[in-house]
């Protein structure tokens, strides 16, 4: 349980709707970032209806690590935009519950803790844009996600450091191309936050991403550029210091699979 023997093709070559099938039947509850090829990922953050207009303000008060792709309405679990017949309790890989800003529990589903009056909301991931970056040739590593000092604009209870993910890209082409690309594809993070020095944005070490880590990576090579974009984990960031009430996410990594291409969320 958690992790069948799927292979690297067959996983890649899955669409959204056989991949969360195998995700709620237990049979994934693994890291899937490289999953379902083309397709849109996204992050996952549910909120009581108390708090949620408070919640979609902080969205649109910081677009670059939260815009918004789906809302559901109180207690329906199926995100009707990006994927109808989904279950937002049970078709995530492994999910995380926050209590008045402290982490309780991992669960690889939110059964037990789903309630009638829970807003969930659908933020773009920009592990969808790998696809069109890959497409275009563009060559990059994907390292992880870091808490920056970026803070972002505050809603309400709701106020945080923004996360951000970093890619070390090929050279100064590939970069441009990676701005090109990634600009047209706003409902995923759009253009970077930040290109070059990590410890302008309060990274003390490029090598140690405490958000989420891929592994071990080689060191930067000569002409190697780093890029930051904006995050869909902000919103734990948030969680840890606003001290909110009640919050569940996904668990880094471990994304919701939308029913949409990346590139149909294009700007054309």
């Amino acid at each position: 349980m958690g992790k069948a023997d799927y292979s690297k093709e067959e996983l890649l070559a899955m669409n959204a709707k056989e991949f969360r099938s195998i995700v709620r039947r237990g049979e994934w509850t693994e890291v899937d970032i490289n999953v379902c090829r083309g397709y849109a990922q996204a992050n996952l953050a549910i909120v009581p209806k108390g708090c949620a207009f408070e919640f979609l303000l902080f969205c649109r008060r910081n677009p670059y690590p939260c815009p918004v792709l789906d809302v559901t309405e109180p207690g329906d679990p199926q995100p009707k935009l990006m994927a109808p017949d989904a279950d937002l309790r049970t078709d995530l890989p492994r999910y995380r519950i926050y209590q008045d800003g402290k982490l309780i529990d991992e669960p690889t589903d939110i059964i037990k803790y789903w309630r009638d009056d829970l807003v969930a909301f659908l933020i773009g991931c920009s592990a969808s844009f790998d696809w069109s970056l890959r497409a275009a040739n563009v060559q990059f590593r994907l390292i992880g996600a870091y808490t920056s000092n970026i803070q972002c604009i505050p809603a309400g209870q709701f106020h945080g450091p923004m996360v951000v993910s970093c890619r070390l890209v090929r050279n100064g082409h590939d970069a441009v191309r990676a701005i090109q690309i990634s600009s047209r594809l706003l409902m995923v993070h759009g253009p970077p936050v930040h290109i070059g020095d990590p410890a302008m944005i309060g990274i003390k070490d490029l090598y140690q991403p405490d958000m989420f880590s891929v592994g071990l990576v080689a060191p930067q090579e000569p002409g190697e550029i780093a890029m930051w974009w904006g995050c869909g984990i902000t919103p734990q960031t948030v969680a840890l210091e606003s001290k909110v009430p009640f919050m569940i996410t996904h668990c880094p990594g471990h994304m919701f699979v939308t029913d949409r291409l990346t590139e149909e969320l294009a700007v054309l």
